[in-house]
């Protein structure tokens, strides 16, 4: 069985104006002041309370406030996130060819779930995992973790998925499965963070070619 786990966030859609934003105004509304733009770009992909401490440098006991601010904020805009060109097409081929999708996101599950809905994609995907309402859970390992399982309930076997993510939490979190990644540069990591992929891809296209090439997943 053939099986691609996707993250969300800046590799089907860029979520990032939205996300940036809805940071600018709560650290805004904190009395805080926004990193600079290329540190402010590294708050998408991490798990929310890691990028709100680490990134956005508040304060630990703060970070459980902040969050329930701007998840009010983010709430109102995050369907206006678009998918990147050719993401589509990309999953229509792959189910077409018998490939098995899921979406294993640091953003909590509803949520992913919800913008999917939104942007008519949910049927691409056989399992959608992320962080629990809590959000104390969105580590990618655990996520991953969520998502193999989803998957094992279904019938399916896993246990040779690829990643594709634009991170590296997304790599260093497949690793600890033992998966390979392919990591997509449209998104927000920067190169260094490839380090540790099974390949690189520079579009859509480039990711089918890379998957179609494992072998042959219609049987």
């Amino acid at each position: 069985m053939c099986v691609a786990i996707f993250d969300f966030d800046g590799t089907i859609a860029d979520s990032g104006p939205q996300i940036l934003g809805s940071a600018r105004a709560t650290l805004e509304r904190f009395g805080y002041q926004a990193p600079p733009e290329d540190r402010l770009r590294r708050f998408v992909g991490p798990p929310i309370l890691t990028g709100i401490t680490e990134v956005l440098g508040v304060p630990a006991d703060r970070a459980e406030d902040f969050r329930d601010a701007y998840r009010a904020i983010y709430l109102q805009r995050m369907t206006e996130a678009v998918l990147y060109p050719g993401l589509p097409d990309l999953l229509q081929e792959l189910t077409g060819a018998g490939w098995q999708l899921g979406v294993a996101s640091s953003k909590r599950e509803d949520l992913v779930r919800r913008i999917l809905e939104a942007k008519g994609l949910v049927a691409s995907f056989a399992v959608i995992a992320g962080s629990d309402m809590s959000e104390r859970s969105a580590a990618k390992a655990r996520v991953l973790d969520r998502a193999l399982g989803l998957f094992s309930d279904l019938g399916v076997d896993a246990s040779s998925a690829v990643m594709v993510g634009d991170r590296h939490h997304d790599v260093d979190g497949a690793a600890e499965h033992g998966l390979p990644t392919i990591f997509v540069t449209w998104g927000y990591g920067t190169p260094a963070e490839a380090e540790g992929a099974w390949a690189v891809a520079h579009t859509p296209d480039e990711v089918g070619r890379l998957l179609l090439t494992r072998g042959d997943c219609s049987g």
